[in-house]
């Protein structure tokens, strides 16, 4: 597992075109986002503001990951001639139509699952917790605007009592241990979906089952990729005072989604694809 590590800093360089497209999605997204956030002012426009993120990211993760499927092929080959490597490279940037025709459906369905699946454990979360830690109006705060900035968030968040901000600490907690075992139980979802199986509830149980399978190794996956997540945090937190720092706190956060992507992808080909051939 450690020689893997080690060797995907490689292939990620290899397969660094990823990082463009990501690029782009991303700030379609964001921008959509923001002017979402100025116009939806009734439940009817928030429902279309969210059915619209949903079809977005649907299409955006189609693509991309099919095309990350696609590029770690392109890495793995040797290229005697430079028409060759044209041609290839060609066929990496009309993998991402081809990737929504292919995937959106069970992109759509991994994304709306998810998305529910995950409301309604915020759901019970509030409630047990109110039930037992006392109420709190964190989830009130939200919903009265769902596409409210990180500093609005914050500032209803100190203007809370101090009762109601032990509650949301215990919320906090409940909330980010049930987050990491979902993401573990879910670690394979995607290349399973990419690779072998298209129906996204059936992917979901295989891909539970290879963690499983090989549990000590997917573990070990999972820490690695939280401790990347982490570090990418601190350097987001202590790094972003000046445009400079900001520039390259930005240059290692593509970069890092893009090796933790490649990194989950090629553990996924050498367990799972290897042993079938």
């Amino acid at each position: 597992m450690f020689k893997l590590f080690k060797s995907n800093f490689k292939t990620t360089n290899d397969c660094i075109i990823l990082a463009t497209p990501l690029i782009i999605f991303m700030s379609v997204i964001s921008w959509y986002f923001e002017y979402a956030k100025s116009s939806v002012n009734s439940f009817s426009m928030l429902a279309l503001a969210i059915t619209t993120l949903v079809i977005m990211i649907s299409g955006c993760a189609s693509a991309w990951f099919y095309m990350t499927k696609k590029t770690l092929k392109f890495a793995s080959k040797v290229f005697v001639f430079d028409k060759d490597r044209s041609k290839a490279f060609l066929n990496l940037i009309l993998s991402l139509p081809k990737g929504i025709g292919k995937l959106f459906l069970p992109f759509l369905g991994i994304i709306t699952v998810g998305g529910t699946v995950y409301a309604l454990i915020l759901w019970g979360i509030t409630i047990l917790v109110g039930k037992y830690f006392g109420s709190t109006d964190f989830l009130s705060i939200i919903s009265q605007n769902f596409f409210i900035t990180s500093k609005e968030l914050i500032e209803d968040i100190n203007n809370l009592p101090d009762k109601e901000l032990i509650t949301l600490n215990f919320w906090y907690i409940f909330v980010n241990l049930i987050t990491t075992i979902l993401s573990f139980l879910t670690l394979l979802w995607i290349p399973e979906v990419v690779y072998c199986e298209k129906n996204p509830f059936k992917a979901l149980i295989k891909s539970i089952k290879k963690i499983f399978q090989t549990f000590p190794k997917t573990l070990l996956l999972f820490v690695f990729i939280g401790l990347l997540s982490l570090l990418t945090s601190i350097l987001n937190t202590f790094l972003m005072f000046n445009p400079f720092s900001y520039f390259i706190v930005l240059l290692l956060y593509y970069y890092f989604i893009v090796y933790k992507v490649v990194l989950i992808f090629s553990y996924y080909e050498q367990t799972f694809l290897d042993e079938k051939n």
